[in-house]
């Protein structure tokens, strides 16, 4: 009886522990399922990280390059700027050093005038 007992208690021993093992497979296999749809989620983020970061990497390419280019242009620009300024600079330098010529040649001609009408007396009788 006492094995009968014990055989009876074995028994329901071994099938609790095969009810548990068929609970512990079934949990693996979940878990293991989780595991792979995990590993396909970070797969697949990495994927999208690695595309963004390619995409990224060119926008900024394209950025520093359209900076360059404008850099450039400014940069002609401000030497076109400084041309016509050199120019303009040139010309009414020219222009002015004419109408000091005409003004020294008024105050000249203004002083000599000045002079006859002041001393004309003086110079015809000298003349004479």
């Amino acid at each position: 009886m006492i094995e009968e007992k014990t055989l009876d208690r074995i028994e329901q021993t071994l099938e609790k522990l095969a009810d548990i093992q068929i609970d512990l497979t079934k949990m693996l296999a979940v878990h293991e399922q989780r595991i792979q749809v995990s590993e396909k989620n970070v797969t697949s983020i990495e994927s999208i990280l690695e595309r963004r970061r390619e995409e990224s990497d060119i926008k900024l390419k394209d950025v520093y390059d359209t900076m360059r280019s404008e850099d450039k242009n400014v940069i002609d620009e401000i030497h076109k700027l400084r041309d016509k300024a050199t120019e303009e600079h040139q010309y009414l330098t020219i222009r002015i050093a004419s109408l000091e010529k005409y003004i020294w040649m008024y105050i000249g001609a203004f002083t000599v005038i000045t002079f006859v009408i002041t001393h004309g007396d003086k110079i015809i009788r000298i003349l004479k």
